[in-house]
């Protein structure tokens, strides 16, 4: 399963707003003492589903296209 960890509202080359989501996976193994969360790796996307690189703090690009999307909050 997947958990939402963040958005972050930024702004693209051409002026759009868009939302940066960050995502965790996370495996739930069931035994006789209880459930056990495993987390995994993060990943990012737009809210459209399209992948994100993350470049620094204030900064991703989105990988398909290319475009800097910027942080504005």
């Amino acid at each position: 399963m997947m958990e939402e960890l963040a958005r972050y509202r930024c702004i693209g080359d051409d002026g759009t707003r868009v939302a940066v989501v960050e995502y965790r996976y996370v495996h739930l193994a069931r035994s006789s003492t209880g459930t056990r969360r495993h987390l995994g790796a993060t990943k990012l996307t737009l809210e459209t589903g399209e992948p994100v690189r993350y470049i620094d703090e204030a900064c991703f690009e989105v990988i398909d296209s290319g475009e800097l999307i910027r942080r504005i909050s």
